[in-house]
């Protein structure tokens, strides 16, 4: 269930700062790219495919773990599982698919991740996967070196005319202890043809440690989605996942 969160508020009527069971989509790849999709609850339901080859892992993770998240002494979202899966064997072609189902309250469970092999078996035959559930909660599946511990999304506040989508993703991990002081860390930043990226710089976050990047981003046309890709690499070495985003059309 993902109701709201830091990256997108409810509407208010909450006194909570967040309600939702997971987060965020969480991705190792068969190439190797580990990659994170914030959760979203728009009003209109979201499908988005993630096309891959025999994958590593995937999960629906809480990455929340404090109790001043939530608030809630009732429900206790920041002791909610994540569900990490782990494909036994060769999967072979196929894709990772993330359904949001619009919710107006905390009911309904309207996230769903799954895989759908390309090659679908014919009718009455078996397919035959070997896979492990992992239900984590303190030692999370994550990615070695660094990952996404939250983002934050509000208006591309300038004094350009047209209107604009601000981000903040702050990324933590150790390999930021390992980075030199003068290390010159870059954001590899790409879209779809539907945006255009206003705002694009990376700083280092002195609170956490870690690395944060400011994002400004322009829809250009609102009625249809717009996709975004992320991250922090210093020289040739890529330092954090793939952010992964998507900006749904009115």
């Amino acid at each position: 269930m993902y109701w709201f969160s830091e990256t997108r508020k409810g509407d208010g009527v909450d006194w909570r700062p967040e309600v939702h069971d997971s987060d965020g989509l969480a991705m190792w790849t068969g190439t190797g790219e580990h990659l994170w999709r914030p959760l979203n609850n728009h009003k209109t339901l979201q499908v988005s495919a993630f096309l891959d080859q025999s994958p590593r892992g995937f999960g629906l993770m809480q990455r929340k773990r404090k109790f001043e998240d939530f608030l809630d002494l009732e429900a206790r979202y920041e002791l909610r599982p994540s569900a990490w899966v782990e494909p036994k064997g060769q999967w072979g072609k196929g894709r990772v698919e993330l359904i949001q189902i619009p919710t107006p309250d905390e009911t309904n469970d309207n996230i769903v991740a799954f895989w759908v092999p390309d090659a679908l078996p014919a009718p009455k035959r078996p397919l035959d996967v070997e896979y492990t559930v992992r239900w984590q909660r303190e030692k999370e599946t994550k990615p070695p070196l660094a990952w996404i511990a939250q983002t934050r999304r509000g208006h591309g506040y300038s004094k350009d005319p047209d209107p604009s989508v601000g981000f903040v993703v702050d990324f933590e991990g150790p390999v930021f202890a390992k980075l030199p002081a003068d290390a010159t860390v870059e954001s590899v930043v790409t879209t779809d043809p539907n945006a255009e990226i206003v705002e694009n710089h990376p700083y280092r976050n002195e609170v956490t440690g870690g690395y944060r990047l400011r994002l400004r981003v322009k829809q250009l046309d609102d009625k249809k989605p717009a996709e975004l890709r992320a991250f922090l690499r210093a020289g040739e070495t890529t330092l954090t996942p793939t952010w992964s985003y998507i900006l749904p059309g009115e």
